[in-house]
């Protein structure tokens, strides 16, 4: 598993505008699981709402935003 900080470190290596899934970001999500996966999902939405990008001090934030993401996956599992 891939830590927010790793996250924010790969995805923000070069200049790139919030949100936007550039080179970098897809590199991250092809090399990571699901779990990275949703983790990236959720920065992304996370910086849409902020309209900035993330960084190291809003972990608990962007973490609480993949919470809620999977809440409404398994929701929606369950519902068939």
């Amino acid at each position: 598993m891939t830590t927010y900080l790793d996250l924010i470190k790969a995805i923000n290596a070069r200049p790139r505008q919030p949100a936007a899934c550039t080179p970098d970001v897809v590199e991250v999500v092809r090399a990571g699981g699901e779990d990275v996966q949703l983790l990236v999902n959720a920065t992304l939405a996370w910086e849409i709402g902020a309209e900035r990008r993330a960084g190291p001090g809003d972990e608990a934030e962007v973490l609480a935003r993949r919470d809620q993401l999977v809440a409404n996956m398994e929701a929606a599992r369950a519902r068939g």
